[in-house]
């Protein structure tokens, strides 16, 4: 009998645990650990966020994250395709993440006290600012002007608060996707479009009927993000960060995909 109520007993706490969200078997090991074991490393990248992930005219993920994963992939498994590559949004990167969906975040993630309740962050590896993309015949001159006017943000993304807080009487709209934001630019259904400087820049110059305005604003750290409490999994982010910094692949991969804006931007 006392065996029983001791089977029962366990039962229970395992079952409030579950429901609770408290940690069972799985959690205690790191995503790391995990990774390894798959043989696979299952990264969130954006694909309409130039130059950081894109898709190419042959259907491939390319950009700066894009080539951070497949570095992380080659330290990990000793091949640089060893990588699962999972489009993610503004609005869906840290569900995604949380639900178990992607391993990581490598996707342009602004790092803010608010979503360091969520995720673990690594060490910053790029420094944005916020500018503002018009029509070519815009006579506005930054966010200063945008009072009465609809200004298009992306869903999650950190300029949705940013607009709200600096200019309260712009009218915000918001979009799910970059391409669908400046597509409302573009049409007149958008006065103009705030974002990250260095995807504006890069719109900018896609777009000879779209222009960059303003100085950059708010500028904040991009970071790698992991889950929450995975200590092991982001010191070896950190740690690979710092070997891409001294082995010069850092330094690559931002003359590559920056050295014709690099004089518009900051270098962490």
């Amino acid at each position: 009998m006392e065996r029983t109520r001791r089977g029962l007993a366990a039962a229970v706490a395992v079952g409030l645990a579950l429901l609770l969200g408290g940690p069972g078997p799985a959690d205690a090991q790191s995503t790391l650990e995990v990774v390894k074991k798959r043989g696979k490393l299952i990264a969130g990248v954006k694909t309409d966020f130039p130059p950081f992930g894109t898709i190419d005219a042959s259907g491939r993920n390319v950009g700066f994250d894009v080539d951070v994963a497949h570095r992380f992939a080659q330290a990990l498994f000793n091949d640089a395709n060893q990588v699962e590559l999972v489009a993610v949004t503004s609005g869906n990167r840290i569900p995604f993440l949380q639900s178990g969906k992607i391993d990581i975040i490598i996707a342009t993630v602004t790092i803010t006290d608010e979503r360091r309740q969520v995720v673990e962050f690594s060490e910053p590896y790029f420094l944005s600012g916020s500018l503002l993309l018009v029509p070519r015949a815009s006579t506005a001159r930054g966010l200063e002007d945008m009072a009465g006017k609809t200004v298009a943000v992306v869903q999650g993304a950190i300029q949705d608060k940013d607009v709200a807080e600096l200019m309260p009487k712009a009218d915000r709209v918001k979009f799910g996707k970059v391409s669908e934001a400046v597509l409302a630019v573009k049409g007149g259904r958008a006065d103009a479009y705030v974002h990250d400087d260095i995807v504006i820049l890069s719109l900018a110059k896609e777009n000879p009927d779209l222009k960059v305005v303003g100085k950059p604003f708010v500028p904040r750290p991009y970071g790698i993000a992991v889950r929450k409490g995975d200590t092991a999994f982001i010191t070896w982010v950190n740690a690979e960060l710092a070997r891409m910094r001294r082995d010069g692949t850092y330094d690559r991969l931002w003359k590559t995909y920056f050295a014709d804006v690099e004089a518009n931007l900051v270098k962490p």
